[in-house]
Formats: structure tokens, C-alpha cells, sequence
């Protein structure tokens, strides 16, 4: 395992994130707000992931059935962070806030997660 440290674009929010020496694999997914945001998502368990200063800088914005917590800077508006709705009991971590994405980038594959039709979308 390895720390990466990340944050916004003001510096305000940083993060800390164990991941595997060499991330193999980012998440795209399509749903609207994942799209609009250009998010790579790096999911992280409760324990791998800790948020090292500004945490009273972040603000949750929420859409649609709210099981999704979307969290960003309220000085510089970048999200860095969220858990989500498929999986609440984990964060997912904006790769692209991370110092190393550009390393992280070269080596990592992006899977699709097709966010727009989701699992719990689906009829019962």
C-alpha cells in the first residue's frame, strides 16, 4: 500500500488516500453529475481514506433519491471526494485531485460504470 496525498484547487481541502503502489484502475462512470465534473473515481474504504485539513471548507451538494454525498471546496468549488450510492459505505476520491494523477494516469485503465441506468434505478 501506498499514501497519496491529494486536495482542491485552492489548497484549502487535503486529503489522504492508501491505495496500491501502482493504481491499475480508475472508474468513469456517466451519470450527469460525474460527467459534468470529469470525475476519476478511486474508490477507498473508511480506513484508507482521511481528510488532512479544511474539512470546515467542504460543502455536500445532493441530488435526485440523496444516497450519493458529492463534497467540495467552498472557496474554489473543486470536488475532491464523495461516497457513493451504490456503495455508501466507502469514499470515492476525485483521481484528479491527487498530486500524482498525472503518474497515477499513465499506468491506470479506465472502466466504465454506467452511471446514467444504475442498479438501484432498476425496478423491483
Amino acid at each position: 500500500m501506498k499514501t497519496y496525498e491529494g486536495g482542491c484547487h485552492c489548497g484549502a481541502v487535503r486529503f489522504e488516500v492508501q491505495a496500491a503502489q501502482t493504481i491499475e484502475r480508475l472508474l468513469e462512470c456517466n451519470c450527469s453529475v460525474c460527467t459534468k465534473k470529469g470525475i476519476l473515481h478511486l474508490p477507498a474504504t473508511d480506513d484508507a481514506f482521511a481528510i488532512l485539513s479544511g474539512e470546515d471548507k467542504l460543502s455536500l451538494y445532493q441530488f435526485g433519491s440523496t444516497e450519493a454525498k458529492h463534497w467540495f471546496c467552498r472557496e474554489c468549488g473543486i470536488h475532491a471526494f464523495g461516497r457513493p450510492r451504490n456503495d455508501s459505505s466507502r469514499y470515492t476520491v476525485n483521481a484528479r485531485c491527487l498530486d500524482a494523477f498525472d503518474a497515477i494516469r499513465t499506468d491506470a485503465e479506465l472502466d466504465f460504470f454506467d452511471g446514467q441506468n444504475h442498479p438501484k434505478d432498476a425496478p423491483r
